[in-house]
C-alpha cells in the first residue's frame, strides 16, 4: 500500500466510523447535538458525505499566505502547520475534510518516504472542521540506502537503528500506515471540550 492507497483507506475509515456512529447511536448523538455541541449532527454528516479534498503542503501554505486571515503563528514554507491553520483550511478554504500531503522532510520523521524532489516526504495529515488534524500517517521509506542517509541527516546514529534497518536490508515492499487517536476521535464526535471527559477508563 503506497501513499495513495493510504489516503483512500484513511478517508473511507473516517467516513465509515462517522456513518456508523450516526446510524447506530442516534439517541446518544441527539443528546450531544442538543446539550453539548449544537449542530454537531449536521457537521458530522457533512464529513461522512464528503469527498476529501487532497492538497500538497505547498498548496496549503499558498492558500494560507494568500488569505486575509491573521494567524497567531506565522505561515511560511518549511514551518509546521499549526492547529489554527489546519482548522482554517478545513473550515474556511475548503469547507470540508482535507488531506495534506508532501511535507518538507525537515519537519517530518526520517522513516517517511523521500520524494523525487529530495525536499519533501510522503507524509499525510487528515484535517476536519472544528478539530484540525484527526489522522496522521505516511508512506514508509523502503529503500535501505535512502533510509540510512535520512537517519544521518537527522543527526541520529545508524547503529541505534540496526534492527529497523534490517527490516529493509533483508527485503521490503512499499508500505504505508496511519494513526487515529481514539479518545481524540470520541471528543470530536461528541463535541466535548475536555478530552479527559471522553477517556474510556475510570478516573
Amino acid at each position: 500500500c503506497d501513499i495513495e492507497c493510504n489516503m483512500d483507506l484513511a478517508e473511507e475509515f473516517i467516513r465509515t466510523l462517522i456513518s456508523d456512529l450516526l446510524n447506530d447511536c442516534e439517541e446518544d448523538m441527539a443528546f450531544f447535538d442538543k446539550r453539548i455541541e449544537p449542530g454537531i449532527l449536521a457537521s458530522l454528516a457533512h464529513v461522512a458525505e464528503s469527498t476529501f479534498t487532497r492538497i500538497s503542503y505547498t498548496d496549503a501554505i499558498d492558500a494560507l499566505e494568500n488569505s486575509s486571515q491573521e494567524f497567531e503563528f506565522p505561515v511560511s514554507w518549511g514551518a509546521d502547520i499549526q492547529s489554527e491553520h489546519e482548522k482554517f483550511l478545513a473550515e474556511e478554504v475548503y469547507k470540508g475534510p482535507v488531506i495534506v500531503t508532501d511535507y518538507p522532510k525537515e519537519i517530518k520523521a526520517f522513516y517517511m518516504y523521500l520524494n523525487d524532489d529530495e525536499k519533501t516526504v510522503r507524509g499525510m495529515d487528515v484535517l476536519v472542521p472544528r478539530l484540525g488534524e484527526i489522522i496522521g500517517g505516511s508512506q514508509r521509506e523502503d529503500r535501505l540506502e535512502v533510509l540510512q542517509r535520512r537517519i544521518r541527516e537527522m543527526g541520529l546514529r545508524t547503529e541505534d537503528y540496526w534492527w529497523y534497518l534490517d527490516l529493509r536490508r533483508f527485503g521490503s515492499v512499499p508500505h504505508a500506515g496511519f494513526g487515529l487517536g481514539f479518545s481524540r476521535f470520541v471528543q470530536y464526535c461528541t463535541g466535548m471540550t475536555n478530552i479527559r471527559d471522553v477517556v474510556p477508563f475510570p478516573r
